[in-house]
């Protein structure tokens, strides 16, 4: 017979063994929050308090902000959750001394602290900088897609509103109808053998006649906005973002990772779909944590193609002590170049703009025919790119004598270039990506902005947002960045250095 260990009989009592500190690991990384946070000047942060003195004494806002970070470093943000965690789990019970806030106490801290949250995203750079953990001599850039506290049944659109109010006018007639036969048997029979069958239509028409109301309001917006061609009714700052074949509603977050040791230096929220406006947006923020850490250094801010836009590079190049990066757009993404082929603007590759000389004392251009295209515009226009551009054109009689005609252009005005006004500045730039120490920094992007983005997805599974609304989701991101840095740090220089520097 074999014999197996026995526990303690759960009817038996017995006194207490231990004190709850050493139940916790000496070196755990939940003592650093405890101290991390007890640190922190709450006031300087703006961190709201209660200054109610009826009723029973307030929770510190220490105590609830260590709840937070101790449960976005573990995966936990639901308000519900941490307060079961309050309550079961040892760690949280030391951090919280015994003490177990509800969930409403717990979300409106989150809701009424968004600024002060942010600030302690910046704070912890401090400590960062202290124990000189970042440099800032490069800086990757780089964009991700998270999901909102919005669904696709929920987002309504001018040009569809009045076939949603019909499709549910529909359903409220079918259940209608089907709530009046049910009376009319139940009057027949003189009994009701379909109680159950009348609840449940009554709970789905009561639904319906919810969801015709919100239409008429979202209605009566439209009319009141001609400018809104869309209405996202759960979250109304949420716009729909395509990542990886799917198109959701949600939001672009944005980052800046220092090359030093992966931690992220700047964290913003946009809903913005793309991140063709976003390189001047984001090298603001890293000029003033530059200057918050009385760093003095020139930084190049790397990024990828998704950050390509002339405007862009053009307001951001003459920046002191920033100097942007950005990878060229890729063959055909390049807004200035033309797409050949079958059934585009350029049949052949051959008649690229590229083909085209341009003849700087006369302000014309020679195709390879050695036909002379003259500027039409009179001052420069912007294009779908936000480029201001010049456009160009052959006589439409020589164009259709060429004999290149069909390799060159399907217009029957004939063939037109459009050219960036700054063509001369861009060529320069795109000059200076090709030298060695740009081609090394363009190469070391991915792995330097992808780190972070890798780890908070996949690891902690923060792929969408609790909270709603712009300035919210902002703070939230705020807060899950610091704590994927808090951590970082803890398994780079380990728990007495770190302890020491707080």
């Amino acid at each position: 017979m074999v014999e197996y260990k026995q526990g303690i009989p759960r009817s038996q009592m017995v006194l207490y063994q231990h004190c709850i500190d050493e139940m916790v690991g000496e070196e755990d990384i939940v003592r650093i929050i405890d101290a991390y946070v007890d640190a922190l000047d709450m006031d300087e942060l703006g961190f709201r308090t209660n200054d109610n003195r009826t009723g029973a004494p307030p929770y510190r806002p220490q105590l609830k902000l260590k709840i937070y970070v101790y449960g976005y470093l573990n995966g936990i943000r639901s308000s519900r959750r941490l307060e079961r965690e309050c309550n079961r789990n040892v760690e949280m019970m030391w951090l919280t001394e015994g003490l177990a806030p509800d969930f409403k106490t717990i979300a409106d801290f989150r809701k009424d602290n968004r600024n002060a949250l942010k600030g302690v995203f910046k704070s912890f750079l401090t400590t960062c900088a202290r124990l000189e953990l970042v440099s800032l001599h490069t800086v990757a850039i780089d964009g991700t897609k998270m999901r909102g506290q919005n669904s696709t049944s929920e987002i309504y659109r001018r040009d569809q509103i009045e076939k949603v109010g019909q499709e549910i006018q529909e359903r409220i007639d079918t259940y209608l109808a089907e709530l009046d036969e049910l009376d009319e048997r139940e009057q027949n029979n003189g009994i009701s053998e379909n109680a159950e069958k009348i609840v449940e239509f009554t709970k789905r028409l009561k639904k319906q006649q919810r969801r015709i109301d919100k239409v008429a309001a979202v209605k009566k917006l439209f009319a009141d906005n001609p400018e809104l061609e869309s209405y996202f009714a759960t979250d109304t700052d949420a716009r729909l973002q395509s990542d990886k074949g799917k198109i959701r509603p949600g939001y672009n977050v944005q980052t800046a990772v220092d090359e030093k040791h992966k931690l992220i230096v700047v964290a913003d929220v946009t809903n913005e779909q793309n991140d063709k406006k976003q390189l001047a947006p984001m090298i603001g923020p890293i000029r003033e944590c530059k200057e918050g850490l009385e760093i003095e250094t020139e930084t190049s801010v790397v990024a990828d193609t998704g950050y390509f836009s002339e405007t862009e590079i053009l307001n951001t190049k003459e920046v002191q002590d920033c100097r942007p990066i950005v990878c060229a757009a890729a063959e055909g993404m390049n807004p200035s170049k033309s797409r050949c082929g079958k059934g585009k603007t350029v049949p052949s590759e051959d008649y690229e703009n590229d083909a085209f000389v341009y003849d700087e004392q006369r302000d014309v251009y020679r195709c390879p025919q050695n036909q002379e295209l003259i500027r039409i515009s009179q001052t420069p226009e912007i294009d779908r790119h936000g480029r201001a551009t010049n456009r160009y054109r052959a006589k439409a009689e020589i164009c259709q004598k060429c004999p290149a005609r069909d390799l060159c252009t399907g217009s029957e005005r004939g063939r037109m270039l459009r050219v960036s006004a700054n063509k001369r500045e861009m060529a320069e730039y795109l000059e200076q990506l090709n030298t060695d120490t740009n081609k090394r920094l363009l190469a070391k992007r991915k792995e330097l902005s992808e780190h972070p983005f890798g780890t908070l997805k996949r690891s902690l599974g923060y792929t969408y947002f609790l909270v709603r609304g712009l300035e919210k989701v902002c703070a939230e991101f705020n807060l899950i960045c610091f704590t994927y840095n808090l951590k970082r740090v803890f398994n780079i220089i380990g728990f007495h250095k770190l302890m020491a520097a707080i």
